[in-house]
């Protein structure tokens, strides 16, 4: 059982960062500005829909997948 929710978790952080990763090799590949894939973090650039929400759904895995091991390692120390 917890070998599973290990696994669960991993594979949402994967996918998670899976998604941001493409959502920002779009937005560079779209753009050929290769700074902004950087400055997204903390600044805003000109995405398009389709990016922005492979970025946002990236993002929202990202945090689940760490609320899911703080749940892990509260429930089966």
């Amino acid at each position: 059982m917890e070998m599973a929710l290990v696994i669960i978790e991993k594979s949402i952080l994967l996918i998670g960062i899976a998604c941001v990763l493409f959502s920002l090799f779009e937005y560079g590949k779209r753009s050929q500005d290769w700074k902004g894939v950087v400055t997204v973090f903390y600044k805003r650039v000109d995405m398009t829909v389709n990016e922005f929400k492979f970025y946002k759904f990236g993002v929202s895995l990202l945090v689940f997948a760490v609320i899911f091991r703080i749940a892990i390692l509260t429930f089966f120390p």
